[in-house]
């Protein structure tokens, strides 16, 4: 859930990546399939329409037929164009068939009004308004949609990731990453353009005051960025009793990450990060960081998103090697690495207009509606969870988004 053209917006810096059919579901023969999309259209789609747009083409080993129906009927809730761009966490050592889903909301193309809209009209079940994680979401929509408000420019987009692979509780509660343009300090002015986020952003999501202590961790994490990296999200877990915030640090690479990490007090005696950092040089050529912070200090406990550059979205080539590293270090699946590789490919609307990544664009940065759209599905990224003295996790997630080709006599070039 990383990257600024995620959401279609330009920053000056470059993205960091993300049904059953007559009782059986149809699988890919081949990598990157593209199939003509006939029914329903892909124009104003909802979440639950897109959901069942890309369901033939989902790897039962991956989301269980009852994992995937409780993914439809939450998504049914979120009416109207309020997402272009979802995906899928999976497990990849893990036996089970369930995966989170999680959707971006952009403040482009009204997708972030269209979300209001479902609050201002009552929309939503009111057994989840009936939730004090719900009612703050509810406030902090209100307020990013109030063009008065300085969440209206500074908020770019919000993922809403809900952990039904691990459903907590009959009422789902979202964990919510609040997309930003890429924050750094590099000088103490730069201090009071961070404030928003302490002073506004965060006492509106979770109904609290942040502390002046937990101001100073966040601040802290910020400005000790190496040179060249910046903050690009910033993550509330509502649904998890877990206190603090989590941090999503793009632009940084692998050399710079553990002396970043130690200058901010985290630390790992046996050094098996940096052993894994040696290995990832030679298989990956992108990494994001997340870490998680409190009153308290760094968790144990860091992401390492791992992907290729530049992006190529469904027709990138080099997972299959990677994933053969995870199944030799033993934390992904045979199963799931083949089943995770069936998944990339792309429906169009028109097969007349051949797919390529010069013509076709991230669909919120057409600044109209006529365009021919195509829905593409592809891996976003591996995060590798570490903590120092546990076993290494593997999870992946499966995007889906939604591009499009400028109808001819409209003119539009990229900067």
């Amino acid at each position: 859930m990383n990257g600024i053209k995620e959401y279609g917006f330009d920053t000056g810096f470059e993205s960091f990546q993300m049904g059953d059919v007559g009782g059986f579901r149809k699988r890919n023969v081949f990598f990157s399939e593209t199939v003509q999309l006939r029914k329903p259209s892909l124009k104003n789609l909802t979440a639950a329409q897109f959901l069942s747009s890309v369901e033939p083409y989902i790897p039962p080993e991956l989301i269980s037929n009852k994992n995937y129906a409780e993914m439809k009927q939450l998504t049914s809730y979120f009416s109207g164009g309020i997402t272009s761009f979802f995906g899928f966490e999976s497990r990849l050592n893990s036996r089970g068939a369930r995966s989170d889903y999680l959707f971006a909301v952009s403040a482009k193309k009204g997708e972030r009004e269209a979300l209001a809209s479902l609050f201002e009209n009552k929309r939503l079940p009111e057994a989840f308004m009936q939730k004090p994680e719900w009612q703050q979401v509810e406030r902090f929509v209100t307020t990013w949609a109030d063009p008065s408000s300085v969440l209206y420019k500074k908020v770019l987009g919000l993922w809403f990731e809900f952990d039904t692979a691990c459903p907590s509780s009959d009422i789902p509660v979202p964990s919510i990453f609040i997309h930003l343009h890429p924050l750094r300090i590099d000088a103490p002015s730069d201090v009071e353009q961070c404030r928003w986020i302490t002073q506004s952003a965060l006492p509106v999501l979770t109904g609290q005051q942040v502390s002046e202590k937990m101001e100073h961790r966040l601040f802290d994490c910020i400005e000790k960025l190496p040179k060249g990296a910046s903050m690009l999200d910033v993550g509330v877990m509502l649904s998890r009793s877990t206190p603090g915030m989590r941090l999503i640090i793009t632009r940084i690479k692998i050399r710079q990450i553990i002396p970043y990490l130690n200058s901010i007090g985290w630390s790992d005696e046996n050094e098996g990060l940096s052993t894994l950092f040696k290995e990832l040089t030679h298989s990956v050529s992108r990494v994001v960081l997340h870490i998680n912070i409190d009153e308290n200090g760094v968790a144990p406990k860091v992401g390492i998103e791992c992907s290729f550059s530049p992006d190529r979205y469904h027709q990138e080539t080099r997972w299959s090697d990677f994933l053969d590293y995870l199944v030799k270090k033993k934390i992904c699946s045979p199963k799931k690495r083949s089943a995770l590789l069936t998944f990339s490919g792309v429906e169009q609307e028109d097969v007349n207009d051949e797919f390529n990544l010069q013509s076709f664009m991230v669909s919120a940065r057409i600044p109209h509606d006529n365009f021919s759209r195509a829905l593409v599905r592809y891996i976003s990224h591996v995060k590798l969870v570490y903590k120092p003295n546990a076993p290494m996790e593997a999870k992946a997630y499966s995007g889906v988004r939604l591009f499009g080709m400028p109808k001819e006599e409209f003119s539009y070039s990229v900067q």
